[in-house]
């Protein structure tokens, strides 16, 4: 009971917001690290991808956290502090929280070519509170609100690099697979591979985005090397 009264003070206040603090950063190096250091192989790329999205929605989580344990410090006091600061920031606060699912679409990432409304461009940083694109007439930032409200599209990078689709037939599984060609300097993991069965057993349906000035013959050779076979419809002869 000591310790539960202990946090609901201001140096319990501190003491969380150290707490968090720190983990952020852990979170943060776990990440980095794993960006320079792990091996490139599908389930170190799906950890990272998790860790990333773990940092999107920790700032939130761990804000959340500090506001309940102000608000338990003084419940009336503090509760109407913050019913009066949230009347005065609530476009901000919408603006933010809309940035993090934003951000946390897979199809959203900096390179990226979108269309917002009448402007269309190359996205060159994604911030808290908006992204900045390269538009026509020079850069323009765009806040989160006003993309929900206007809509988006995203058509491909700044290169156009098109999605394209193989069909491969192997014994491998779909894991073994992707781990044969995550090396591969053709295949732009930007945009990552994906490889889903189709209606025939150990036949795959793989779709990949290819590198500036590699070509799909490029990648059927290698397949070929690695014993898969590759076709451009299900139907293997």
């Amino acid at each position: 009971m000591e310790n539960i009264e202990t946090l609901y003070t201001w140096s319990g206040l501190l003491g969380l917001l150290v707490l968090l603090a720190v983990c952020y950063w852990i979170l943060k190096l776990l990440t980095y690290i794993g960006e320079r250091f792990a091996k490139k192989n599908v389930t170190n790329k799906k950890i990272i991808s998790f860790l990333k999205k773990g940092m999107l929605f920790y700032k939130p989580i761990a804000i959340s956290f500090l506001l309940l344990d102000f608000i338990s410090i003084n419940y009336i006091t503090h509760s109407i502090l913050l019913v009066f600061i949230s009347l005065f920031g609530f476009y901000y606060i919408k603006n933010f929280v809309s940035g993090i699912f934003f951000r946390a679409n897979p199809l959203v990432s900096k390179d990226a070519f979108i269309t917002i409304g009448d402007f269309k461009g190359e996205v060159k940083s994604l911030q808290s509170f908006g992204l900045i694109i390269n538009a026509e007439y020079g850069e323009r930032f765009i806040n989160y609100t006003e993309i929900e409200n206007l809509g988006f599209a995203i058509y491909s990078n700044v290169n156009t690099k098109l999605r394209q689709t193989l069909y491969l037939r192997t014994q491998l599984t779909k894991e073994q697979v992707l781990n044969l060609i995550f090396d591969n300097p053709i295949l732009d993991f930007g945009q990552k591979p994906t490889i889903k069965n189709s209606e025939i057993p150990q036949v795959f349906k793989f779709q990949y985005t290819l590198e500036n000035g590699a070509a799909t013959e490029d990648l059927t050779a290698f397949l070929h090397e690695i014993q898969i076979e590759t076709s451009v419809t299900n139907n293997f002869k």
